[in-house]
């Protein structure tokens, strides 16, 4: 089927086709990518009340580093010891990244992936390793830690950890305590029952997107299925597909967007389903011309 005017010369078949060889694939690394997200492992949470209290344990250790700098210019932050939510280190991180007194490498490639899978970071926490790191990497210094206790108690979230500000070119390592400024008082905040509900690890906007992606690549995959279901020129065979389509695009839509007992849940459902529904009544309908010419007879 060719256009013409504004679109002379575009083939919808050719246009189809090379969807099929290059987005499908994409779509369907990204579909994969978001199950791995809802199925597969999942990484602690934290909570307001730690929140709060690493930044401000982390604030207080970062103005320790910065008076104790010297000539260090470079610096890297290795994943600290007993950190699973990863909170913590990325917070420090980003404060000295923010402070702009140290050339700090980013986060290290190979972590990046572990968390897009959100598998857990090794840690380092040894001096030796730490100078090794900083000399193969060209470095001046090398941040390592340990937390010994971050969690969340009755009255108050508590941090209790040290770092280790390993600097290479003079070989020494000053050790900084990672707790709050100002003593236990400091480190209350608000009760963990307080702070939002966590629905979920993905935000509605993710979601959407990653239940646009299935409804979409689902029936483009399954196209060469559907062209021989619509070859039959048998009601049943056409049904039976729109069926199988129907029923996978309502699976996606509930488990993507949840669902309850409330009229606003149900009415999303049922909307987002007919959207779905009317996008594979397309597919069938697009199946059906690109069914091969009846034999003469």
């Amino acid at each position: 089927m060719r256009f013409g005017g504004l679109f002379h010369g575009f083939s919808f078949g050719a246009g189809f086709e090379l969807m099929r060889r290059v987005v499908v694939p994409v779509v369907l690394a990204l579909c994969i990518l978001g199950l791995w997200w809802w199925l597969g492992p999942e990484k602690p949470s934290c909570d307001s009340a730690r929140q709060h209290v690493a930044r401000s344990a982390v604030e207080h250790a970062v103005t320790r580093m910065r008076a104790e700098q010297g000539d260090v210019r470079r610096a890297a932050v290795l994943h600290l010891a007993n950190d699973p939510t990863d909170f913590v280190t990325l917070t420090l991180r980003r404060r000295l990244m923010e402070g702009g007194w140290l050339d700090l490498d980013g986060t290290p490639p190979m972590e990046k992936i572990r968390n897009l899978l959100n598998f857990r970071n090794p840690s380092v926490y040894d001096v030796e390793k730490a100078r090794e790191y900083g000399k193969e990497n060209g470095l001046d210094a090398v941040i390592i830690g340990n937390l010994d206790q971050f969690e969340t108690t009755k009255d108050s979230a508590v941090l209790k950890g040290l770092l280790k500000f390993v600097r290479i070119a003079k070989g020494d390592v000053v050790d900084i305590p990672l707790v709050v400024a100002g003593g236990a008082e400091a480190g209350k905040a608000a009760k963990p029952e307080l702070a939002p509900p966590d629905d979920g690890r993905f935000s509605l906007t993710t979601r959407v997107c990653l239940l646009v992606l299935c409804v979409v690549a689902f029936p483009i995959v399954a196209f060469p299925f559907l062209k021989m279901a619509m070859r039959r020129d048998s009601n049943i065979a056409a049904a039976s597909a729109l069926i199988v389509l129907v029923v996978f695009d309502g699976i996606i839509i509930r488990a993507f967007l949840g669902a309850s007992d409330s009229f606003v849940s149900l009415a999303v459902f049922l909307v987002a389903l007919a959207a779905a529904f009317g996008y594979d009544m397309f597919m069938l309908s697009y199946a059906q011309l690109c069914r091969p010419p009846s034999p003469a007879a």
